[in-house]
C-alpha cells in the first residue's frame, strides 16, 4: 500500500486506528455463497478487518466471522469477537494463493473474555 508521500498514492481513507495481526478468523456466509472457512487477519480495526481466505466473496454481500483479539488490543484478557459485516474490497494476493477480502464490522454478536470464557459471556443483539 502506497504511502501518502509517495507519487500517485491514495489518501489514507480510515477513520479508526488500525492493528496489524495475523490471528485466524472463523468467516461464514449468512446468504451461503461460501462455506464456513478460516482465514488469517492482516490487519483489524474498529471499523474494519482486511484478511486473507481461500473463497472469493462477492463485494457487497453479508458475512459474519469471529475473531480472536489479544491484549495488545483489548487492554485486558484475549477476547473472542464476533461480528458482522459487509464486504466492501476483494484482491488477489500475488504472494499467495490465497485472496485477500476487506470487510466492514457492523455489529457484534458476542464478546468472550478468553480467561474466564464460563462467566464472561456477553449478547449483543
Amino acid at each position: 500500500m502506497a504511502s501518502e508521500g509517495t507519487p500517485g498514492a491514495q489518501p489514507e481513507r480510515r477513520s479508526a486506528q488500525r492493528f496489524a495481526m495475523s490471528v485466524p478468523v472463523s468467516v461464514e456466509s449468512p446468504e451461503d455463497s461460501f462455506p464456513l472457512e478460516t482465514a488469517l487477519s492482516h490487519d483489524v480495526s474498529a471499523k474494519g478487518i482486511f484478511f486473507l481466505m481461500n473463497s472469493r466473496p462477492r463485494e457487497g454481500s453479508r458475512i459474519e466471522f469471529t475473531v480472536t483479539l489479544p491484549p495488545e488490543v483489548t487492554l485486558t484478557d484475549p477476547m473472542r469477537v464476533k461480528c458482522k459485516g459487509h464486504v466492501v474490497r476483494v484482491v488477489d494476493e500475488e504472494s499467495t494463493s490465497r485472496v485477500g477480502v476487506g470487510a466492514t464490522i457492523e455489529g457484534y454478536n458476542s464478546f468472550i473474555r478468553l480467561s474466564r470464557m464460563d462467566t464472561n459471556v456477553v449478547r449483543m443483539g
